[in-house]
């Protein structure tokens, strides 16, 4: 009997790390699929339509639903849904690990972008940074405290971060829909699109087989 306890004790312990081991893993290799889709639509769209670079797509004169409009035709998509109107990406989304806004955890609610759902289930939408013509511009932000408070000088005003980009613009998809977990760096994962190249942001999981991110509830202090 104890022997049997010992082991029903073990299994309780390492059942639950490898059910999430499996989950990442299914999450990976979906990962990658959806990289692979969005490099290759974004290649062939700059390809058939004699862009000179990604700067040309993401034109500063162009808006999110043309842009879209343009990679539908590559990603046929199920769906599209207008800047504004909502329809596709209907859930929140947790940050990689708590994000806060005045002191609470918040979660980012992507509905209003323009975007489109993909037959496979994934939801993608998209985002024009190219201001200049010439995907370099100046990213402003206030300077946030670890509790997402808005750091002030002495005089009151907001303290800005500046920080020079060279993105044309941004692709952000959710490899499952609204299955979840709805987190980036689970599920959901930004491409940046720069004059020559896609990339991924930040993430590894092209090398290391990995995913980072930290589970949270909205609301908590």
């Amino acid at each position: 009997m104890i022997t049997l306890g010992i082991i029903g004790v073990v299994a309780a312990m390492t059942l639950p790390t490898l059910v999430a081991k499996y989950k990442d893993k299914v999450l990976i290799s979906q990962a990658k699929r959806s990289y692979s889709l969005i490099s290759n639509a974004m290649l062939r769209t700059k390809v058939d339509n004699n862009f000179d670079s990604y700067g040309d797509l993401f034109n500063i004169n162009r808006t999110n639903d043309e842009i879209i409009e343009i990679l539908s035709k590559e990603f046929k998509p199920l769906k599209i849904c207008k800047e504004g109107k909502g329809g596709c990406w209907t859930w929140k989304t947790k940050a990689a690990k708590a994000l806060y806004s005045n002191g609470k955890t918040k979660y980012h609610d992507f509905n209003k972008y323009a975007g489109m759902i993909l037959n496979d289930g994934s939801v993608l939408y998209v985002h024009r940074y190219n201001h200049q013509g010439d995907c370099g511009w100046v990213l402003e932000y206030d300077k946030t405290d670890d509790k997402g408070f808005v750091v002030r000088d002495e005089d009151g005003n907001p303290v800005k971060i500046r920080a020079n980009e060279t993105r044309c613009g941004s692709i952000k998809i959710d490899v499952n829909g609204e299955k979840g977990p709805n987190q980036l760096g689970a599920d959901t994962f930004d491409v940046d699109i720069r004059a020559q190249k896609v990339t991924l942001q930040y993430y590894t999981f092209l090398y290391d087989d990995t995913l980072k991110y930290e589970d949270y509830q909205e609301g908590l202090e």
